[in-house]
């Protein structure tokens, strides 16, 4: 049709070429015709897009115990510097750093000859106290010999005074002589007990030169392992050089503090069933179990027990009281001046409510969730939340374990808005969660709209999962 017209234009405006102002009409005519044949105007009508599809799942009513999370630092249970105990040369080295030694293991040997001629000169000394005891108490035995003499004598010349047949003099020599004879003995017992003296000076003297003699092998005084020597063969060595350190790390100690407060939680504690087998008295917190979390660890997988508390009490600069725990370490997964991350169980467990944290907004006023209602329709609710545990919050107030709180699709949720829901359900366990296992992202299990179990990760359905792996 639109070409018939053009060509009847063209054919007219052959015929007329003088007439420009008909023309110009002319041309004007076809072409608005040619636009009300050619062109036919439609209506645009604003068609809304579908509601987006978020994730709502249930909050998880649980038993979840309280807890203390406190940084500390950890040391070997048993730690031995290994320290000369005589000065000399050391004479051989008998391990290698890093060598596993046990108590007893000779170590390092140090010259002995100035130490076995002390221990000769050291007998030599104690022969010659026995024999100057030996040489007094003959002394004494002359001694008591002339008392008997004198005694004698002194009754003879008693006789013979009462009959005035002995001149005083004489009898006074007696006497004199007498009372010698036991100055005498006396004497000779005082020179018994110096000789014997002497003679236990000699023997300890003798003990020391062989402890000493025995000291130029050094031993191991624990099991462990043997740090690098800090002195090499024929170094001279003085009494109390550190040689070495052995170290025992098939246990080990985590020091931490607590604040104050934590001091009266954990009291409260001893009362619940956490530690109903504790002696209230004297044992206080220890034995209470302790987790513990090595940098870059998924949760707290090491587990030990509370072995010491600072009898000291709380610091009261700092407001902190000092707590030990020990934990086996036979894989040696554990070492020495790690900074760690320690959980204590501060309380009885108690039946909590859980949400996913990263579903929890926030805003000047305070945290909310964005629930949906029963026409699907999102709503902003406000909430009161506790203590976080391993990804979960705890929630105290606001909803209900009824109330469907969006996990996922957040951008997309706006309060009043319509959306398309899909349920998620979460499995949860306890002692994982104290363990600081058991993450929302591991633990959620999407149901789609049909209520077909999904895969959290990938969105698919199992069975579409293993077909393709088939593939």
């Amino acid at each position: 049709m639109i070409q018939k017209i053009c060509t009847t234009s063209r054919l007219v405006l052959s015929l007329c070429p003088c007439q420009c102002w008909l023309r110009s009409a002319l041309i004007l005519s076809i072409a608005s015709l040619i636009l009300n044949l050619g062109c036919s105007r439609s209506d645009n009508e604003y068609v809304a897009p579908p509601p987006p599809e978020v994730t709502f799942a249930f909050p998880i009513v649980a038993p979840i115990t309280p807890f203390i999370d406190e940084n500390g630092v950890t040391e070997a249970a048993q730690e031995a510097d290994v320290r000369a105990r005589v000065r000399g040369f050391l004479k051989t080295i008998e391990f290698e750093p890093g060598q596993k030694v046990k108590q007893g293991d000779v170590l390092y040997t140090i010259e002995r000859d100035q130490y076995e001629a002390a221990v000769e000169s050291a007998k030599a000394k104690v022969a010659t106290a026995t024999a100057a005891i030996a040489v007094a108490e003959a002394q004494v035995k002359i001694a008591e010999a002339e008392i008997v003499k004198t005694n004698q004598d002194l009754e003879r010349e008693e006789r013979l005074k009462t009959q005035n047949a002995s001149s005083q003099a004489q009898y006074d020599a007696t006497v004199a002589a007498t009372n010698a004879a036991k100055a005498a003995l006396e004497s000779a017992q005082s020179n018994v007990h110096a000789a014997r003296s002497q003679k236990q000076q000699a023997e300890a003297a003798l003990r020391q030169a062989e402890l000493d003699l025995g000291y130029t092998v050094v031993q191991a005084v624990i099991d462990g392992r043997i740090t690098k020597t800090n002195f090499k063969v024929g170094n001279l060595v003085e009494n109390g050089s550190g040689l070495a350190t052995i170290v025992n790390d098939s246990q080990i100690f985590a020091n931490f503090s607590i604040s104050d407060r934590a001091v009266l939680r954990l009291m409260n504690a001893k009362k619940s069933n956490v530690v109903s087998e504790i002696e209230q008295s004297e044992r206080q917190w220890r034995d209470l179990p302790v987790f513990m979390a090595r940098e870059g660890d998924p949760g707290f997988p090491f587990e030990g027990r509370l072995n010491y508390v600072d009898q000291a009490g709380v610091e009261s600069t700092t407001g902190t009281l000092g707590l030990r725990a020990i934990f086996e370490n036979p894989n040696g997964e554990l070492l020495p001046g790690l900074f760690v991350s320690l959980r204590v169980p501060a309380g009885k467990a108690n039946s909590s409510m859980l949400i996913p944290e990263r579903s929890i907004l926030r805003d000047q006023i305070g945290p909310f969730v964005l629930t949906l209602a029963e026409d699907n329709k999102v709503a902003r609710t406000r909430i009161e939340t506790g203590q976080s545990v391993s990804g979960w919050a705890i929630v105290t107030g606001g909803i209900e374990p009824s109330s469907r709180v969006v996990v996922d699709g957040l951008q997309f949720a706006r309060p009043g808005g319509q959306v398309v829901p899909v349920e998620a359900t979460f499995e949860v366990d306890s002692l994982l969660l104290l363990r600081g296992i058991g993450d929302p992202d591991r633990a959620i299990k999407h149901v789609g709209n049909d209520g077909e179990a999904e895969n959290s990760a990938t969105g698919l359905n199992p069975a579409d999962a293993q077909t393709d792996e088939a593939k």
